[in-house]
């Protein structure tokens, strides 16, 4: 039997929003699929494998944690480049997507530096973006939905993940939203991503199965029948 492995980062400090529901999304998609699935949880101190997983999660955490997350990932940015660059799949939901920037600069001016993969940085505002967010994508045709509740901007130039229908963008001069660059996928969207739009999530193992040569069946029923009642009551 075919085997999926999800590397699920820091799952217990960048948890913030439930995060664990898009890893269980992933899990029931592939199963679905006929496919066994092992989730791994790695955190600090874990010794963390580039190579090994066909994908790669990390979800959104507060201000504290995502300090101790930046000063673990950072050891690990040459193996993580290189991951990308070899097509391996990631998925960034919420404030994590700031891990892949130059820099966070604070309030008070303080630059934490942070992976510097991606030419752009983020900046703390003083007051927070929350709501919902209503964007589109060009390799799929169903609108994406979600939520973001963040406090940082930033000035992303190319690479855009989504283009902003409704809701806030990555700043106020902006229409587009997050980060696609090969199989890496980085939004400030947060929660449910991947359960509230199931073309998204099937797209994205669509591509880890294409890889593998394994065939791929539809989005299931019961998901595509919750999206469209949600989309329904969302943007009517």
């Amino acid at each position: 039997m075919n085997k999926i492995y999800i590397a699920h980062l820091y799952y217990d400090l960048m948890n913030l929003y439930g995060e664990n529901g898009n890893i269980l999304a992933l899990e029931k998609a592939f199963n679905d699929q006929d496919l066994y699935t092992e989730v791994v949880n790695l955190t600090i101190g874990d010794k963390i494998d580039f190579n090994k997983y066909d994908i790669y999660y990390i979800g959104s955490g507060s201000e504290a944690n995502q300090l101790l997350v930046i000063n673990d990932i950072l050891k690990y940015k040459d193996d993580l480049l290189n991951a990308i660059e070899n097509g391996k799949c990631f998925v960034f939901t919420g404030n994590s997507i700031e891990l892949l920037g130059k820099y966070i600069e604070k309030t008070n001016e303080e630059k934490i530096d942070t992976l510097d993969i991606f030419d752009f940085y983020s900046k703390e505002l003083d007051k927070r973006i929350v709501g919902e967010q209503v964007m589109e994508v060009p390799f799929i045709k169903e609108s994406i939905i979600g939520f973001q509740n963040r406090q940082c901007v930033t000035n992303i130039k190319n690479n855009h993940l989504f283009e902003v229908i409704d809701g806030y963008a990555d700043n106020n001069k902006s229409k587009y939203e997050g980060i696609h660059y090969k199989n890496l996928y980085a939004t400030y969207t947060i929660g449910p991503l991947l359960i509230r739009n199931p073309y998204f999530k099937d797209y994205i193992i669509k591509s880890i199965l294409d890889e593998k040569d394994i065939l791929y069946s539809s989005v299931n029923v019961i998901d595509e029948k919750a999206y469209n009642e949600y989309v329904k009551n969302f943007i009517s």
